[in-house]
C-alpha cells in the first residue's frame, strides 16, 4: 500500500511538473519570457505560485528547463534527417529548411527561446543549446566533405557559419515588435533562400 501511495504521488508530482512548463511555454509563445512570470505560469496551470516553487527555485530555472525541452526537441528532428539516406546536400538543405520553417511557423516562440534579451543564466544555456545544433550540422557537413560534395577549410568554422546562417537570418522576420505577419508563400521563399544560401556556401564548385 506504502509503494502504491508512492507511486501515485510521483505520477502527481511529475503531472504538475509537465503542467507547470507547458504553461511557461505557452505564455512564452504569446508574449516572451516577459510574460512567463511565476504568477502568471501559476494561474495558467491551475496551481498556486507555492507549488510552482517547489519544482523550481525561480523564473530562470522554469526557463531554462522550457528551453532545455524545446532545444532537445529540434535536435532530434535535425538527427533524424542527418542520419536519413539522403545525400549530404539533400540533408543539409533539408535540415535548414526544417529548422527555419518551424521557427518562423511559431515565430513568438522562437524569438525568446534564441534571441530576447534575458539574464546571463538563460543566457548560458542558449549558448550550449547552439552548440547541441551545431554537433548536428557539423555531422553533416562532415560527411558532406568526405563523400567530396562539401569543400571548405575547416569542419567547425562552416558548422558555425550554417548556424549563424540558419538562426540570425530570421532575427528580422521573428522579431514581434515589427508585428508582420508572413503569408505561406513568403516564408516558402524566404526558407528556401536561407537553405540554398547555406549549400552554396559549402558546396563544392564544378572544376575545383
Amino acid at each position: 500500500m506504502s509503494y502504491k501511495r508512492s507511486s501515485l504521488m510521483q505520477e502527481r508530482m511529475e503531472k504538475n511538473r509537465k503542467m507547470i512548463l507547458q504553461s511557461a511555454r505557452e505564455l512564452i509563445a504569446q508574449g516572451g519570457f516577459k510574460d512567463a512570470q511565476i504568477q502568471a505560469i501559476a494561474d495558467r496551470a491551475g496551481v498556486s505560485s507555492g507549488l510552482v516553487y517547489r519544482y523550481f527555485d525561480n523564473k530562470s530555472q522554469v526557463l531554462i528547463e522550457v528551453l532545455n525541452e524545446a532545444i532537445t526537441f529540434e535536435v532530434e528532428i535535425l538527427n533524424h534527417i542527418a542520419q536519413g539516406q539522403f545525400s549530404p546536400t539533400q540533408k543539409l538543405h533539408k535540415a535548414v529548411t526544417t529548422f527555419v520553417r518551424r521557427a518562423m511557423n511559431s515565430s513568438q516562440l522562437a524569438y525568446s527561446l534564441m534571441f530576447e534579451p534575458v539574464d546571463p543564466e538563460l543566457e548560458h544555456e542558449r549558448f550550449h543549446s547552439k552548440q547541441l545544433i551545431k554537433q548536428s550540422m557539423t555531422e553533416i557537413l562532415a560527411i558532406g566533405k568526405t563523400s567530396g560534395e562539401f569543400s571548405f577549410e575547416d569542419l567547425n568554422t562552416a558548422a558555425l557559419c550554417v548556424v549563424g546562417a540558419m538562426t540570425f537570418a530570421v532575427v528580422e522576420p521573428l522579431n514581434p515588435s515589427r508585428n508582420v505577419i508572413f503569408d505561406e508563400s513568403y516564408k516558402d521563399y524566404f526558407v528556401k533562400q536561407i537553405a540554398d544560401f547555406c549549400v552554396n556556401a559549402v558546396k563544392r564548385q564544378e572544376g575545383v
